[in-house]
């Protein structure tokens, strides 16, 4: 089709042109160069709907990945709550083994003396 209308052009620019001929050719060049462009923004709006599409499908991808950080971060945090709960503990008891220590080492002088 576009190139039957080239080929028209190129028919009638062979033949003298005169001032008749001048809006027929106009309007082929009007539609050609409308043709161009409908073929031009149709290639170009699919890409965008691909372009789209891969990014509505990475989005998708990040969501489910973020919903599954989330739900790892729950019992993470629960296991650091545990060790901090049982290091303060062990720190509790290891205050409490100092102070018993330190007693039993003043009673042991006291005896000594």
């Amino acid at each position: 089709m576009l190139s039957n209308q080239l080929d028209e052009i190129s028919a009638k620019l062979s033949k003298v042109l005169t001032k008749d001929d001048t809006p027929f050719i106009r309007d082929i060049i009007k539609e050609t160069v409308e043709q161009l462009k409908e073929k031009l923004l149709g290639s170009v709006l699919k890409r965008l709907e691909i372009l789209e599409g891969t990014v509505l499908e990475q989005k998708s991808y990040i969501e489910s990945f973020e919903t599954e950080i989330k739900s790892k971060d729950t019992p993470i945090e629960k296991l650091n709550t545990e060790i901090r709960s049982a290091v303060n503990e062990k720190n509790k008891e290891s205050k409490k083994y100092e102070e018993l220590a330190n007693t039993a080492e003043q009673y042991s002088r006291r005896n000594n003396l």
